[in-house]
C-alpha cells in the first residue's frame, strides 16, 4: 500500500496535467451554467418572454402565435391579461406587436408592425401612440424569442434605442450591387425620442469594422444592437467578421469605448467572398445571430450550419430538401447554438451548451438567462416553463 499510493498520486497528477492541456483557457475557456429556478405559468398555449422589470419583479410574456400579452409576477402567476388585440382606444390592432418592453416600472411599450409605438400603463390603459420612425415598410423580420428595441429614460425623457431595417430604401442602396460604400451610407441603429418624436440614426457599421476599413463588400446583413440601461452602454455587432463594438452612451452621442475581438473554434477568421448569385440560406458561414445584455456581461450568439457539401447532396435529392427527413437529421447534427461572453471590453469565455432543454429566450440585468422549453418541448404539457440559469461560480 505504501508503494502504490505515490504511484497513484503521480498518475492522478499526470491525468490532471493532460486534462488542463486539453482544456481551453482565456477567451475560449468553457463557462458552465447552473439551474437556479424555473418560472412555471399555468397557460396552455406556448409563451415567450419579452422583458423583466427588476423594479417591480414582473415579466412581460406573450403568446408565441397569438401575440396576446400577459403581465406575470415572479411566482408565475398571471396578474393581468391585456385586452389589446383590437382596434379600440386601448388596442394595437389584431396583429398585436413585434415585441413588448418595459419603459420603467409603471409603463411598457409595444412595437406594432404597422402603426408605431404604443405606451401603456401596467393596468393596460394606453397613454400615448408614437408614429413609426421610418418613411416606408420595405422588409419585416419577426423574432420569436428576441426583441429589437430597448426603451429607457434619460434625464426624465423617454427614448427607444434599437434596430430598424426600414431606415433605408433598398432601391437607393441596393444590397446586391457589391458596393462597399453601402456600409458608409446605411444606418439602421436608431435613438428615438418618444416625447419630441425626433429620430436620430446612429453609426451602424463602425469605421474600424474590417470590411468597411478594407472597402470590401461582404453582403447586406445588418448588425444587432443591445443596450445596457444601467451602464448606459450600447453594443453593436456586425453579423460577419469577429468584432463587437461597445459605445459609451452617457452623452447625447455614443462614443466608442471598446472594440472586442471575438474568438470561437467554430467561427473562421476570414469572411467568405460575396457572390450575389449565392443563396445566403445555403451558406455554411456561421453569422452571428444574437446579442444580449447579461448582467455585467454581453452575450454574443451564433449557430453552426449544415456543411455546404451535405446541403448540396440534399438539394440533389429534392429542391424542397427542407422537408426531407435527412435534412432534419442533418439540422439536428450540425446546427447548434454557441455563445461568447464579453466583460469590460474582453472576451472572457464561451458557453457551449445549456444544462436544460430549450433555447435561449431572455437575459436580464441581474445576470440570469431564461431558457424557453415551450415552443418545441421535449414532453407535451399543459403549462409553460422558463428555466432560470446563471453562470456557475
Amino acid at each position: 500500500m505504501k508503494i502504490l499510493t505515490p504511484l497513484l498520486f503521480l498518475m492522478l497528477l499526470a491525468s490532471c496535467s493532460d486534462s488542463n492541456k486539453n482544456s481551453p483557457s482565456g477567451p475560449e475557456s468553457i463557462v458552465e451554467l447552473e439551474l437556479v429556478d424555473s418560472l412555471v405559468i399555468d397557460e396552455l398555449s406556448p409563451l415567450a418572454m419579452d422583458d423583466y422589470s427588476p423594479e417591480n419583479g414582473q415579466y412581460l410574456i406573450k403568446g408565441n402565435k397569438s401575440r396576446k400579452l400577459y403581465l406575470v409576477d415572479d411566482k408565475g402567476t398571471i396578474t393581468t391579461e391585456y385586452d389589446i388585440l383590437n382596434d379600440g382606444p386601448n388596442g394595437l390592432g389584431a396583429n398585436g406587436a413585434f415585441g413588448y418592453r418595459f419603459l420603467d416600472k409603471d409603463r411598457w411599450v409595444a412595437q406594432s408592425p404597422f402603426n408605431g409605438y404604443h405606451i401603456f400603463n401596467l393596468q393596460g390603459k394606453k397613454i400615448k401612440t408614437v408614429p413609426h420612425n421610418t418613411d416606408g415598410l420595405f422588409r419585416i423580420t419577426i423574432y420569436s424569442t428576441r426583441t429589437t428595441f430597448t426603451p429607457y429614460i434619460k434625464n426624465g425623457v423617454p427614448y427607444i434605442v434599437g434596430e430598424e431595417p426600414n431606415s433605408f430604401d433598398p432601391a437607393k442602396n441596393d444590397p446586391n450591387k457589391n458596393d462597399p460604400t453601402f456600409y458608409q451610407n446605411v444606418r439602421t441603429v436608431y435613438n428615438y425620442n418618444l416625447d419630441t418624436e425626433e429620430n436620430e440614426l446612429l453609426e451602424t457599421f463602425p469605421e474600424t469594422w474590417g470590411p468597411r476599413q478594407r472597402q470590401s463588400y461582404v453582403g447586406a446583413s445588418l448588425p444587432f444592437v443591445a443596450y445596457n440601461r444601467i451602464k448606459e452602454e450600447l453594443a453593436v455587432l456586425p453579423v460577419k467578421g469577429n468584432q463587437l463594438f461597445v459605445y459609451d452612451f452617457t452623452d447625447s452621442v455614443p462614443a466608442i469605448k471598446y472594440e472586442v475581438e471575438l474568438h470561437h473554434r467554430f467561427r473562421p477568421e476570414e469572411i467568405p467572398a460575396f457572390d450575389p448569385n449565392d443563396d445566403p440560406n445555403r451558406s455554411d458561414y456561421p453569422e452571428f445571430s444574437d446579442l444580449r445584455i447579461l448582467g455585467e456581461h454581453i452575450l454574443v450568439g451564433f449557430h453552426t450550419k449544415i456543411p455546404k457539401d451535405i446541403l448540396r447532396q440534399l438539394r440533389a435529392k429534392n429542391e424542397q430538401y427542407y422537408n426531407l427527413p435527412e435534412y432534419k437529421t442533418a439540422l439536428a447534427q450540425y446546427s447548434k447554438p454557441y455563445y461568447l461572453l464579453v466583460k469590460d471590453g474582453q472576451q472572457v469565455g464561451i458557453i457551449d451548451k445549456f444544462p436544460v432543454s430549450g433555447s435561449l429566450n431572455f437575459t436580464d440585468v441581474n445576470g440570469y438567462l431564461y431558457i424557453n422549453d415551450n415552443l418545441a418541448p421535449e414532453v407535451e404539457r399543459d403549462y409553460n416553463v422558463f428555466y432560470k440559469l446563471r453562470i456557475k461560480e
